[in-house]
């Protein structure tokens, strides 16, 4: 496989957006030694959200606006198991009457990801990818909030990808599993990406769903935020752009089509790439 293909696919495994979700993966891998560092500079932000599973705008919370930068590592430690790991700095916001804000760093993630099965068919190859990976917060942040860092609890992350590449197309799929402590229900986060290469440029496609394993809903007596259901469905584009062989940037984009005590979130992302 040409190593510009795997390349755009470290960079387009670290554009889901949002930070203080679960790190969405595909199938790429590097080989022994080689790796990926980016830097990415994330705003999204939303005036209406679920409660339960209904859409409502509140005067107390208004507008929220989250911007967050993020470094991303990715690093190859065998030809077939690489790690990865995710650091975000978040600044949240609304203009509403509570008046809520935070900002600082949010949680730390890292996975050790491990290629168990590759192998080609015609012009086709396909993989399995499984990972192994823990969250937990850097700093003691208030999480029990309408706007926050995050949930700050302690998780372990699990994740299955397949992935088929044909020439300058691929197609990857997760299926994941996020056993998260406190009173978070655990969660199962779904993403399926597409993408094409042409020239300099890699064009992608995703759409990505969060489901909860039961939780509570806004206004339930006793609810906190950590323990709500909260799920999401959202789709969106990337562009990779290769500048040579060490530097890159991307674009990314979001929105969200369907939530249960989530916001209503639109996202945009830019990110500048090394490669080593």
């Amino acid at each position: 496989m040409p190593r510009r293909l795997v390349w755009v696919g470290f960079v387009l495994a670290l554009l889901p957006l949002a930070a203080a979700e679960a790190l969405d993966l595909n199938g790429f891998q590097p080989a022994r030694g080689q790796g990926t560092v980016a830097v990415s500079l994330t705003r999204e932000g939303y005036d209406e959200f679920w409660v339960g599973d209904f859409k409502v705008s509140d005067p107390g919370v208004g507008e929220v606006e989250v911007q967050s930068l993020t470094v991303w590592l990715l690093w190859g430690l065998t030809d077939d198991l690489a790690v990865t790991v995710n650091v975000p700095w978040v600044d949240a916001d609304s203009d509403g009457l509570g008046g809520f804000s935070d900002s600082g760093p949010q949680d730390l993630t890292a996975l050790l990801r491990y290629r168990f099965a590759s192998f080609e068919s015609g012009d086709s190859r396909h993989g399995l990818t499984g990972a192994l990976g823990y969250r937990t917060p850097m700093t003691d942040y208030e999480p029990n909030l309408p706007v926050d860092l995050g949930d700050g609890t302690d998780d372990v992350l699990l994740r299955l990808v397949y992935q088929f590449e044909r020439g300058p197309l691929y197609f990857s799929q997760q299926v994941g599993y996020d056993l998260r402590s406190d009173d978070a229900p655990d969660g199962m986060p779904l993403y399926t990406e597409l993408g094409v290469t042409a020239g300099r440029a890699t064009y992608s496609a995703f759409y990505a769903r969060l489901i909860a394993d039961g939780g509570t809903d806004i206004g339930d007596p006793g609810f906190t935020f950590p323990s709500n259901q909260d799920e999401y469905s959202r789709a969106g584009g990337k562009v990779y752009v290769r500048f040579n062989d060490r530097f890159g940037g991307a674009l990314a984009a979001f929105t969200t089509l369907d939530g249960r005590n989530s916001g209503d979130t639109d996202g945009l992302s830019l990110s500048g790439v090394w490669s080593f």
